[in-house]
Parts: C-alpha cells; sequence; structure tokens
C-alpha cells in the first residue's frame, strides 16, 4: 500500500469534521455585544441608584415607581418580615424590605435581577400576583411579577436569595389589548 492510500482514508474521515458550522457564541458573549429593548416601562432599569433595603418596615426605605435600585440585602436572620415568607431561609439567605408609593390603580410590575421570593404587603397581608414571567434575553432581568394594585403605601419584601444586593424596578405593567 503507498502512503496516499493510508492517509486518504483519515482525511476522508476528518472531512466531515471540518466542514461541520461553528458553534454557537455562549449567552454571555452575545449579550456583550446586543441592547435588548427593555419591556414597556422598564426603561429605568439601566440606571439604578443603590439602595440598602430595610430590616424591618421601619427601617425600610422608599423605591420610587418607575425608577432602579439595586437592592444591599442583610442576613435573613436579621430581617423582621412584613409577613412570614413562603418557606423559612437557609444559612446563608439574605433579605430585605422597601416601601413604595401607587398613586393611581392598575397591574404593577416588580422586576428582580436575580432570583428571590417576591411579597407585596398591604395591611398586613401578602397579595396574590396576577402573573409571572422572565425578562428579555441579555437585559439583566430575570424574573418579573405583576400585581393588581389599588392607591396606598405598600411593603415589597424580597427573601430566598443569596444575593447580597438585587437589581428591583417597580413599574406600571403596560396594557394589554383586549
Amino acid at each position: 500500500m503507498s502512503t496516499v492510500s493510508l492517509l486518504l482514508p483519515l482525511f476522508v474521515a476528518a472531512a466531515p469534521i471540518a466542514q461541520a458550522p461553528a458553534p454557537e457564541p455562549a449567552a454571555d458573549q452575545r449579550c456583550a455585544v446586543a441592547r435588548p429593548a427593555l419591556p414597556a416601562g422598564l426603561t429605568g432599569w439601566s440606571r439604578r441608584a443603590p439602595l440598602a433595603a430595610g430590616i424591618s418596615t421601619r427601617s425600610a426605605p422608599v423605591i420610587v415607581v418607575g425608577h432602579g435600585a439595586d437592592l444591599r440585602l442583610a442576613p435573613a436572620e436579621q430581617v423582621t418580615p412584613a409577613v412570614a415568607p413562603p418557606r423559612e431561609p437557609d444559612l446563608g439567605e439574605t433579605a430585605g424590605l422597601a416601601l413604595f408609593q401607587i398613586a393611581r390603580a392598575g397591574t404593577y410590575r416588580v422586576a428582580l435581577g436575580d432570583a428571590a421570593w417576591i411579597d407585596v404587603v398591604r395591611a398586613g397581608r401578602a397579595l396574590a400576583a396576577s402573573a409571572h414571567g422572565h425578562g428579555p434575553a441579555c437585559s439583566g432581568i430575570r424574573k418579573m411579577v405583576d400585581f393588581q394594585l389599588g392607591p396606598g403605601r405598600y411593603v415589597l419584601q424580597l427573601s430566598g436569595t443569596k444575593a447580597s444586593s438585587l437589581p428591583v424596578m417597580i413599574a406600571r405593567a403596560p396594557r394589554v389589548a383586549a
């Protein structure tokens, strides 16, 4: 057998590999160059201000609806919740409270940049969410939860996370055409 005939099977076997499509870039590589459109009402997400979350309702800061905040959370065992959280915190979890004011009745969306339990509390009880979702790819918004709210003051209670700081925004949800 000649040297060419010995190498030919190796070349033929390698040919399909050389013609395989290039792998897709990783999500974080795509996100480095992509600037997604933020959902209606959440344009303030990219301009968040640092804010220390309260460890009780007495020390809770006020988040302005339509403005983003990077809430610095506290160890869960130091936080006195406004209502009992959905589950007992695990070791190393963080939590925090903030207040917000609603002027007009409607659907309001709480957007978070990481996983956490969200409770919106009024008059000592947690309100039921009306919808759940995720933010657009590459936006930094991991979770969005909608609540039907009337005028008044509310407590935003965050728990069940290990994040030391949590990007947060509360905004009026866009109206959906019926």
